[in-house]
């Protein structure tokens, strides 16, 4: 029960986060190798070591295409915030309060953006869900594309109809789609079988019954290798997951043993002291 539960936390954990995903906008090349050598200086920065987000936590971030859109409806509507905004957006150690003070001065535009961004979002998931319906399923999709254009909300009802019956299954399959297809035939073999078991229960001949018995006990046999299959996905997961946790585990016993040297402690004050007196910050404090 236990690997059942995880292994489905797992499959969902993708969608199941409702927080906007950060979007960056595009940079110059030089721009993105100067951006990856300041986060390899970070990750090795004792200094920066509690601030950094857990791996798989993503923080919600603007473009500057949607602040630049932001700072103008506070330019038109809030004009007496701006100059306080313009220089909280020049100090990247305030970025958080930036945002924040964004939102406070800006919220019917900052809440449109961000509605704005998760309309976009729900748009590519629903594309992406479509175009894997087209191949798992293509009878659904193609009933779901006729009637797309002639009748708009009957369509949102099946397409809503197809997310709800599917959506383990497709959400499963983007994180291991060997688990998708087991998902999947399981999902046949169910059907099959409260097909038989409504016939059987009706059926007055006895050969016949005898026949769909038969054909029953196949029907669960087969689903029972499936869910030990599943059982077998999750574990081999676990134990990939637990080799990375291993991992993490050695490398952070490596560094404190490292940071625990007077040598380097001394070193590291150094240099931080030098950074804070000639005000180059490498990471938000606040």
């Amino acid at each position: 029960m236990e690997l059942r539960r995880a292994v489905l936390f797992l499959a969902m954990g993708a969608l199941l986060t409702l927080a906007v995903a950060p979007c960056q906008s595009a940079e110059k090349p030089k721009e993105e190798e100067k951006k990856q050598e300041d986060k390899k200086k970070d990750e090795g920065d004792i200094w920066t070591e509690g601030d950094r987000t857990e791996p798989g936590r993503r923080r919600f971030q603007l473009t500057n295409e949607e602040i630049g859109r932001i700072m103008k409806w506070v330019k038109d509507k809030n004009p007496g915030k701006l100059k306080e905004l313009e220089e909280l957006r020049k100090n990247k150690e305030e970025a958080d309060k930036f945002t924040n003070k964004l939102r406070e001065y800006a919220t019917e535009e900052f809440d449109k953006v961000v509605r704005e961004r998760f309309d976009k979002y729900r748009q590519r998931r629903q594309q992406a869900f479509l175009e894997w319906l087209k191949k798992e399923y293509a009878w659904e999709a193609k009933e779901l594309e006729k009637i797309k254009t002639k009748d708009p909300n009957l369509y949102n009802k099946k397409f809503d109809l197809a997310w709800e019956k599917y959506r383990r299954i497709y959400e499963a399959w983007r994180w291991n789609p060997e688990l998708g297809k087991v998902l999947k035939q399981d999902m046949a073999l169910k059907h099959r079988r409260d097909e038989l078991v409504g016939k059987l229960k009706k059926e007055k001949d006895d050969k016949k019954k005898k026949e769909l018995a038969h054909h029953l006990w196949e029907v669960v046999a087969d689903r029972f290798d499936l869910i030990v299959r599943r059982k077998q996905i999750a574990y081999d997961h676990l134990l990939k997951r637990l080799e990375e946790l291993q991992k993490r585990i050695n490398e952070q016993k490596n560094e404190i043993k490292k940071w625990r040297d007077n040598k380097f402690k001394e070193d590291a004050m150094k240099e931080r002291i030098k950074d804070l007196l000639e005000g180059i910050p490498k990471f938000k404090w606040n």
